[in-house]
């Protein structure tokens, strides 16, 4: 099998993530309508993480769009590292901080001002790291276009 054709497989499995993601949350959430002012803050401030993880995957998928339309490998890379590190940091840090801080906030419930879910402090730690990581490939990967056109 090509490497184009294996990337285009591996978008494809990448957008059914996506898909069986976003009915996951759909379906977790459908009881908004149903519960208590207070479950339904809580419900809203629970989803802010996952948005954050489902952005994540979507950029997955979109890195495997750019390499399969016939673009730079290395250029796709750093752009999925930095968005994906971003969106894995910010789902770490809303899961660690948002939750709490929101519930706080909205319904001036006694909260803690962080649950550490070693989890999400792991996410987000990868996250920063891959976030850091992308400007170094992106410099690479300009010196390398740079250096072929020389030659």
């Amino acid at each position: 099998m090509s490497s184009v054709r294996l990337v285009q497989w591996a978008r494809y499995l990448t957008l059914l993530v996506l898909m069986v993601a976003l009915l996951g949350v759909i379906s977790n959430n459908l009881g908004l309508l149903d519960c208590p002012y207070t479950v339904k803050i809580r419900r809203v401030a629970a989803i802010l993480p996952t948005l954050f993880y489902i952005a994540a995957i979507w950029m997955i998928q979109r890195a495997y769009a750019a390499i399969a339309r016939g673009d730079a490998v290395e250029a796709a890379l750093a752009t999925l590292l930095e968005r994906l590190g971003l969106c894995l940091f910010l789902g770490g840090i809303a899961r660690v901080f948002g939750q709490l801080w929101i519930i706080r906030m909205a319904l001036g419930a006694p909260a803690s001002w962080a649950w550490f879910d070693v989890g999400a402090m792991t996410l987000g730690s990868i996250g920063l790291l891959l976030f850091i990581l992308a400007r170094p490939l992106r410099d690479a990967a300009k010196a390398r276009t740079e250096l072929a056109e020389i030659l």
